[in-house]
């Protein structure tokens, strides 16, 4: 049987990445045929490792191997004006000063090349999974970067998103960080959870595995060591309140 890999917001958190690229090496390993990668945003965002992130992505693109789609900051280093000045339009974004600050940092780390790179990367997906169409977002249909499909809601609340997109057989979404598979009247909901920022304390990051036939959805996690991420948030000086969304997954 054959599989697509789907994971989302790695936000800038190479070793969460590596982490779960090695574990998907090793699903290879044990007889798992993964046939492509879907990364659902945030690419970068948060955490002190932009160039290295879009460095390996672009080393998966090069294999095609991938398919990616913008997140919500990735869309606020896409919006940045490749002739303006420079990065004083992140001051008066509405975010807290953490996430503004996080947010220059990345964008002064990527250079130029790496600002394209990610002005490059598609709002949305689609594609075909077997003979399956499938739409992917990462936030809802209705709003790609401010929406959010909750986790844990009745079918009543997923067959209203899914209606969006009743076209497709299968919607990807990465906005609640949690791993949702909801089935609807109109097809089915997934969202893989989340790599480089958990959504709390007690859930480590994962990603998810879907069967190209029968789109049956298996979740996988992983560890890593949030230790080293610590330190280079440290060493760089940025916030202290992006060591509480590392661990805890909230200020």
């Amino acid at each position: 049987m054959a599989y697509v890999a789907v994971l989302a917001n790695v936000n800038g958190n190479l070793p969460a990445l590596t982490a779960a690229l090695e574990r998907i090496e090793k699903l290879k390993e044990e007889g798992y045929t993964i046939e492509k990668y879907y990364i659902l945003g945030n690419l970068v965002g948060l955490f002190p490792y932009p160039t290295e992130v879009i460095k390996v992505l672009e080393s998966l693109m090069e294999e095609k191997k991938v398919s990616l789609i913008r997140g919500e900051f990735d869309q606020v280093i896409a919006e940045s004006d490749p002739h303006g000045e420079g990065l004083d339009y992140i001051e008066r974004l509405s975010y807290p000063n953490f996430i503004k600050r996080a947010l220059q940092y990345s964008w002064e780390r990527l250079g130029h090349e790496g600002r394209e790179f990610v002005r490059d990367v598609p709002v949305y997906l689609v594609d075909r999974v077997g003979k399956n169409d499938i739409f992917g977002v990462y936030g809802s249909p209705f709003d790609p970067f401010g929406g959010v499909v909750l986790p844990d809601q009745p079918t009543s609340y997923y067959n209203s998103i899914m209606r969006a997109v009743k076209d497709y057989e299968i919607l990807f979404v990465a906005s609640p960080r949690y791993p949702v598979n909801a089935m609807t009247r109109y097809g089915r909901i997934v969202c893989p959870g989340s790599i480089g920022y958990s959504p709390d304390k007690g859930h480590r990051p994962t990603f998810a595995l879907v069967a190209t036939d029968t789109l049956h959805v298996r979740f996988f996690e992983v560890d890593y060591d949030k230790g080293i991420v610590e330190d280079r948030i440290r060493r760089e000086g940025l916030p202290e309140e992006l060591l509480k969304i590392l661990y805890r997954g909230r200020v």
